[in-house]
């Protein structure tokens, strides 16, 4: 990163902001895959398929949280921190999100000399006498596709193209919340979201903040998932109930057959 470029507070306070945005979306984006996944569990095994309280407390609790996450994405208060205000505040300010910035912030832009890299033998064969950097020689055009007219920052109605298009998918969100998670309203929400709904606003907010993340960093992601660095499933290959353990004692049946039906269980998870 060139350390020469000047930052202004204002894209100091954006850089703060996208931080705390980057925790909250991925912590939607990873939620929402584990909560899938333990439906997948759940599938898979017909011997749990059966009506439980559990399942209808977890499918609760992922609903509230997830709900509640997006609504904190798309409120715009002066004292919130949210994608929606950062979005509205650079389509205002889009200056302050220029090429000149997301060169500073590009690996190359303060890079090795080239015959560092090739080789001055390397150079002298292909006719090269300019040991430039490398930016010199690979143009940074990947801002360009962001850009407005003249090239030299961020378009503004992109910006807010991608604000009205989040606020658009989870409005539908934000009321349903609003009547029935945050409090319950006598009035009746004028529309009930679905599981698939709220997945696809989860993925919008992932694929937006990708966006994003790429024009303030200079840095290319697919997505805000992380790679798991252990196998979170693997609890699920263990009995969590042992016989006569404190307060589990007695909510399951102890019977003679209980260790005979346990290895059954294990060859199906495996």
């Amino acid at each position: 990163m060139n350390q020469k470029f000047k930052k202004s507070q204002k894209l100091e306070k954006w850089l703060g902001w996208m931080k705390t945005i980057h925790d909250e979306i991925q912590a939607l984006v990873q939620d929402a895959n584990m909560f899938w996944e333990v439906q997948d569990i759940i599938r898979e095994n017909p011997r749990i398929q059966k009506p439980n309280a559990f399942y209808s407390y977890l499918a609760r609790t992922y609903l509230s949280h997830a709900l509640a996450g997006l609504r904190r994405q798309t409120k715009s208060q002066k004292d919130s921190i949210s994608f929606v205000r950062l979005l509205d505040e650079i389509a205002k300010n889009p200056e302050e999100l220029s090429l000149d910035y997301f060169n500073s912030r590009h690996p190359y832009s303060n890079g090795p000399d080239l015959d560092q890299v090739v080789g001055k033998a390397g150079l002298e064969a292909v006719g090269i006498v300019d040991t430039s950097q490398l930016k010199e020689i690979i143009k940074m055009n990947d801002f360009a596709q962001y850009a407005d007219a003249s090239g030299t920052y961020v378009c503004p109605q992109m910006i807010k193209d991608d604000k009205t298009r989040l606020e658009s998918e989870v409005k539908k969100h934000v009321e349903y919340v609003d009547k029935r998670i945050a409090h319950w309203d006598k009035r009746e929400p004028k529309v009930v979201p679905t599981f698939g709904e709220l997945d696809n606003c989860i993925k919008l907010l992932d694929q937006t903040y990708v966006k994003y993340h790429f024009l303030f960093h200079a840095e290319s992601m697919d997505t805000l998932m992380p790679t798991y660095q252990y196998k979170w499933k693997s609890i699920f290959c263990e009995p969590w109930l042992k016989v006569g353990f404190g307060s589990a004692e007695g909510l399951i049946d102890i019977s003679e057959d209980f260790d005979d039906e346990l290895p059954d269980f294990r060859e199906y998870t495996e």
